[in-house]
């Protein structure tokens, strides 16, 4: 995961990125507390690496727990957004499912599923951003997201 955050933030250091200090094993405790269940493994090595970051490219950013928290419309009782670009204008999340597995969604459309993998998407905002070749958007449309 810290290879991967490194490359993200080699990528955009000219545009302009911003990786936030880690979080503590407290703060993610905390967070897992407020929203009601466990985050995945994946995603707690995320936020044992870096509190999100902030990209200029795309307005794109993983959101850090307390942003997560400081907006009732960001959780409930099984999901979270973590992930945002142009200032809310779309957004990505997490939920656990009744069999107890982990997917990604995206906002607009919250009944599909584009992957249970934090690694995936990032690899996928690494490779082309929000809207590049290979990026998120073309990842929905590969997965037909609509």
């Amino acid at each position: 995961m810290k290879e991967l955050i490194d490359l993200i933030a080699q990528k955009h250091r000219v545009d302009g990125i911003k990786i936030n200090p880690c979080a503590s094993n407290f703060d993610i405790t905390e967070f897992e507390n407020k929203v009601g269940f466990n985050l995945p493994q994946n995603f707690r090595e995320f936020y044992l690496t870096c509190n999100g970051f902030s990209c200029e490219e795309d307005i794109f950013n993983i959101m850090s727990l307390s942003e997560i928290t400081d907006r009732w419309e960001n959780y409930n009782d099984n999901w979270f957004y973590f992930s945002e670009y142009m200032i809310y204008s779309d957004m990505w999340g997490i939920r656990i499912t009744e069999t107890g597995e982990y997917e990604i969604f995206n906002g607009s459309y919250p009944k599909k599923t584009i992957t249970s993998s934090l690694e995936e998407f990032l690899k996928r905002f690494f490779k082309g951003n929000v809207f590049d070749n290979g990026g998120l958007y073309d990842w929905h449309e590969e997965l037909k997201i609509k």
